[in-house]
C-alpha cells in the first residue's frame, strides 16, 4: 500500500478526461462502488495514457478513493435539503453507547456480516432514526496507516491479552487486502463528509479524517485541526481554510517538523461526535426565527393598531374636555350671588 510522501512534491490529480470517464462508470453502476476488476482496469488504462506513461503510475487505491469521495458527495447532496441541516440526533447517552460499540463488535459473529448495520440494532440504539438509517464503519489499515470503509466483518478472535480483533474486508477490495485489526484502536464509526454549511462544526483541536494528497497517491489519515480561517461563503460554497497536522507522521519527525497543511473543507471528514454542535446551531437558529416571528408585526396590522390608538386617545381627550367643562359649569352654579344693597 505505501504511505504517501510528505516532501512537498506536487499533489496527484486526475485529469478531466479521466474524471469524465469515471463519472460515466459511476452512473452506470447507480452510484455503487464498481468491482475491483473495473478499478484495476481503470488504473492501468490511466497509467498507460500518453500524459502519464513513464512518469506517474496510477494506483488502484487512488481510483477507489475517487469513487468513494464522489459517492459520498452525491449521497450527502441527495440526503440534504437546501438551507436546512439534516442531522441525526446523538444525545450524550448515545455517544457513550457509540464509544462502547467496539466491545460489542467483538461479540460472536455468525459468519460474514456487512459493515452497514441498521442504526436501530447497533450498540445501544436508543436513537430515533428512520428505517433507512444505517451505521457505517471505517477501519485503519495496518499496512499504510490510512482509513478505509469497511465492507464486511468476516470473523473475530481474542488475543492472549484479551483484546478483540476482527477480520475486515475493505469496501471495494478483494480477499488479498483482508486484515486482522484491533477493534478498540482500528475500527470506528465512519467519519462524515462535510457540507458547506457544516464548516462551523470544525473547530481547532478537533480530530478529523483528512484527505492527504501526495505525489504518488492520496489517502485518508487522522489529523488534528490547529487553526480555522473563516471566510464568507459564495456561490462556490464554503471558502474557509483549516490548518491541520497529520497524526501518522508524529512518531517519525520532530515536533517542529510534523507535516502541516492548509486544506479546504472538502478534504475534511468530521467525526460523528461533533453532531451535537450542529444540533445546537440548528436549535439556536430555530429559536431566533421564532423570536423574530413573535416580535415582528404585519404592516397593515400595525397601521390599524396605530389608528385605533389615535382614535382612543382622541376620544379620551374629548371626554376629558367635556368633564372639565361640566366641572366649570357646576362650580359656577354653586357660587352664591352677592346681595345687592340699596
Amino acid at each position: 500500500m505505501g504511505r504517501p510522501p510528505s516532501n512537498g512534491g506536487p499533489s496527484f490529480r486526475f485529469m478531466q478526461n479521466e474524471v469524465t470517464e469515471m463519472d460515466a462508470i459511476l452512473q452506470e453502476h447507480n452510484n455503487t462502488m464498481p468491482a475491483r476488476e473495473v478499478l484495476v482496469s481503470l488504473a492501468e488504462k490511466f497509467s498507460e495514457s500518453p500524459d502519464r506513461k513513464g512518469n506517474i503510475q496510477v494506483q488502484m487505491k487512488q481510483v477507489w478513493n475517487w469513487f468513494q469521495n464522489r459517492r459520498y458527495a452525491i449521497r450527502a447532496k441527495s440526503n440534504k435539503t437546501p438551507m436546512k441541516l439534516n442531522i441525526t440526533p446523538m444525545p450524550r447517552d448515545d455517544l457513550v453507547a457509540a464509544r462502547g460499540l467496539s466491545q460489542q463488535v467483538a461479540a460472536p459473529i455468525p459468519g460474514a456480516v456487512p459493515a452497514t448495520t441498521p442504526a436501530s440494532s447497533a450498540a445501544g440504539a436508543g436513537r430515533a432514526t428512520s428505517e433507512n438509517s444505517y451505521m457505517e464503519f471505517e477501519a485503519k489499515s495496518a499496512r499504510d496507516g490510512a482509513w478505509y470503509d469497511v465492507g464486511t466483518f468476516l470473523s473475530h478472535r481474542y488475543l492472549d491479552k484479551g483484546e478483540p480483533e476482527v477480520l475486515v474486508r475493505f469496501a471495494g477490495f478483494g480477499p488479498d487486502e483482508d486484515e486482522w485489526l484491533n477493534v478498540c484502536r482500528q475500527v470506528r464509526q465512519r467519519s462524515l463528509p462535510c457540507e458547506a454549511s457544516e464548516c462551523v462544526a470544525v473547530l481547532p483541536g478537533d480530530l478529523i479524517l483528512c484527505f492527504q494528497e501526495g505525489k504518488d497517491q492520496a489517502l485518508y489519515f487522522d489529523a488534528h485541526v490547529l487553526d480555522a480561517q473563516r471566510r464568507r461563503h459564495d456561490v462556490r460554497g464554503c471558502r474557509c481554510r483549516f490548518l491541520v497536522r497529520y497524526d501518522h507522521d508524529q512518531s517519525e519527525s520532530p515536533q517542529s517538523c510534523v507535516p502541516q497543511e492548509i486544506v479546504p473543507l472538502r478534504k475534511i471528514c468530521r467525526r460523528p461526535e461533533t453532531d451535537y454542535r450542529l444540533l445546537q446551531l440548528h436549535a439556536a437558529n430555530d429559536s431566533a426565527a421564532n423570536d423574530q416571528k413573535e416580535t415582528s408585526v404585519d404592516p397593515s396590522t400595525a397601521n390599524a393598531q396605530r389608528v385605533a390608538a389615535s382614535a382612543l386617545e382622541t376620544t379620551q381627550q374629548q371626554q376629558h374636555n367635556s368633564d372639565v367643562a361640566m366641572a366649570v359649569l357646576a362650580s359656577q352654579a354653586n357660587v352664591s350671588q352677592p346681595v345687592k344693597t340699596l
